[in-house]
């Protein structure tokens, strides 16, 4: 079942400007990726499904944080190409698929049906920050790379709305680091999906975000080291999975600050 919703607060021209340049940006990413293999293999959805808690990766600590997932239903905010869909669903939950780009919708549901779980798979097209979900309808929201494209206060305030009493949040964002790291990157070459809108969050965005839903709870820096190999296009995954296991022991005994690392992961609980 699709849905659809139309803002229905009065939105400023440049909240407009900036939302169609979003829409644009991520078409043209869901277009390119409309010509590849949909179904995943069944390892990758796997190692979601319970990961460690000392997992190097930062979207399997997600994982780790969203918990036991079957039975229970799950916004995917900001579902993109539908690859967290999947393995939501895979793994037994319901899930409401929230995308503000129509292109990505398409891709996620054919993604779903690719993969056998388009039933439990519902289409939502909407902005994170008026999302069309009745209040308290989620056990559990996903919110991977995208609170750094929005206003991300307004969004986890939908957030805790749509969550039931209890529910929980996760996050994966990309996160500020100091002023001098910031003056290298000229140096290193920009991601072609990265736009303009994008800001990494502070931290201080981080406390705001989980204290309009309630309670922060357990969180994870994640990645330095292998931020470079992604920027430079490295694809081995030999490579990269060995770039993430030596990042997680640089951060896990203090060689490298905690500061200089992006992604952070981290969870918030709607308070009862």
């Amino acid at each position: 079942m699709a849905m659809s919703h139309r803002i229905s607060e009065t939105p400023t021209a440049s909240l407009i400007d900036r939302l169609e340049r979003e829409r644009i940006h991520f078409n043209k990413i869901a277009e390119r990726d409309l010509s590849r293999d949909l179904e995943m293999p069944i390892w990758n959805i796997r190692r979601y499904d319970k990961p460690a808690e000392s997992t190097p990766f930062p979207l399997e600590y997600a994982f780790h944080l969203l918990g036991e997932l079957r039975g229970t239903t799950v916004v995917d905010l900001g579902c993109g190409e539908g690859l967290n869909t999947v393995i939501l669903a895979s793994l037994g939950a319901r899930v409401l698929s929230v995308d503000i780009s129509d292109k990505s919708l398409e891709l996620t549901g054919k993604r779903a049906h690719a993969n056998g779980v388009r039933e439990n798979v519902t289409l939502v097209h909407s902005d994170a920050a008026t999302i069309p979900v009745h209040d308290g309808t989620a056990d559990r929201v996903l919110c991977a790379a995208i609170l750094h494209h929005v206003d991300c206060v307004a969004t986890a305030k939908q957030i805790r709305r749509i969550l039931k009493p209890g529910g929980t949040a996760v996050f994966l964002e990309p996160i500020e680091g100091p002023k001098w790291l910031s003056s290298l990157k000229s140096f290193v070459p920009r991601q072609a999906d990265v736009t303009d809108d994008e800001q990494p969050l502070t931290m201080q965005q981080v406390r705001d975000v989980s204290a309009a839903i309630g309670i922060e709870g357990r969180s994870r820096p994640f990645l330095v080291v292998t931020r470079l190999l992604q920027r430079l296009h490295v694809r081995s995954f030999d490579v990269i999975k060995t770039m993430h296991q030596l990042d997680a022991a640089l951060l896990r005994y203090g060689v490298l600050h905690q500061s200089l690392a992006s992604p952070l992961v981290w969870e918030a609980r709607k308070n009862k």
